[in-house]
């Protein structure tokens, strides 16, 4: 009897370690670990996590990843402050310096380093890893990666003159060549204008850059300038091309155009409030350098 109690006490333990295991409470999701990341992040996407407006995210609705330190020779022991964002990394390069300024927060290269392999690990210092083999625009595991896009980096540079005013109808192949796509040449959206650094840049992205509406600054609702362009999005570093990607499991015609800091997609079939929308290219960053 005793061996038989024995037995089913045995059992019962099995059982509940069994049970605890399935229903294990979920991981704490990351909270934004700085006041003066707080401060980044409220401005642009409170308004819309309190569905007090209808743009798409800057940042993303909260971090995927905790307050992190990073190699920066540069740094405080060699080291800087960074949290991640799906759409982002914000970065403290100096904590002595006024909280309050601009770039007392900077907003991460990311673009670059995924196109490049060359992971930054101070102001004149890198690491190689090689191109991100990660998809860069639309659903996961389909061209184009960041490594198919490298090439496209400053080429061919500065736009021609004679290009601006038409409109962007290279298209991405994926053997890397670029071909002719007239199918949106009418579109308004796609005519390339001047950008800086002297490159054509679509001119839905120069709108959507310079767009004013709802932001939140010091407690208070406001309609304002939403982007500090250089800030948020950096110079282009790239033309204005098309390619055919599946976005939510539909092949979909997307201009795409990469920048500094962010990657930014024109759909023209979405709604009008999600046509011009930031790649994820914090996710993906992230992906690349931890593997997660």
């Amino acid at each position: 009897m005793r061996r038989i109690i024995g037995s089913l006490t045995a059992l019962a333990a099995t059982l509940l370690l069994t049970v605890q295991t399935t229903f294990a409470a979920p991981a704490a999701q990351p909270t934004i670990g700085n006041p003066a990341f707080d401060r980044v992040w409220k401005r642009q996407d409170l308004p819309i996590a309190l569905h007090l407006t209808g743009r798409s995210w800057t940042w993303g609705p909260q971090p995927i990843s905790e307050v992190l330190r990073e190699p920066f020779a540069e740094g405080i022991e060699g080291k800087r402050a960074v949290q991640y964002f799906d759409k982002s990394r914000m970065e403290i390069n100096d904590p002595t310096a006024d909280q309050n300024a601009t770039w007392y927060i900077t907003n991460g290269l990311l673009p670059i380093e995924l196109m490049t392999g060359r992971l930054q690990t101070g102001l004149n210092q890198f690491e190689m890893r090689g191109p991100a083999k990660i998809t860069a625009i639309g659903d996961p595991n389909q061209f184009p990666t960041y490594a198919d896009l490298a090439h496209l980096i400053d080429n061919p540079g500065r736009v021609n003159p004679s290009d601006l005013g038409k409109p962007a109808t290279g298209y991405l192949n994926p053997d890397g060549s670029i071909s002719g796509f007239n199918d949106y040449a009418n579109d308004p959206a796609t005519t390339l204008v001047r950008g800086e650094n002297n490159h054509g840049v679509a001119k839905v992205f120069i709108d959507y850059m310079n767009q004013q509406g709802l932001v939140a600054e010091n407690g208070q609702y406001l309609q304002s300038k939403v982007y500090d362009p250089l800030f948020v999005f950096g110079l282009p570093i790239t033309g204005a091309y098309w390619v055919k990607a599946k976005v939510g499991g539909t092949e979909r015609a997307i201009l795409f155009q990469v920048f500094e800091r962010r990657v930014l997609t024109y759909n023209p079939t979405n709604e009008p409030a999600f046509r011009v929308e930031m790649g994820n290219v914090g996710q993906h960053y992230y992906q690349w350098r931890y593997g997660k």
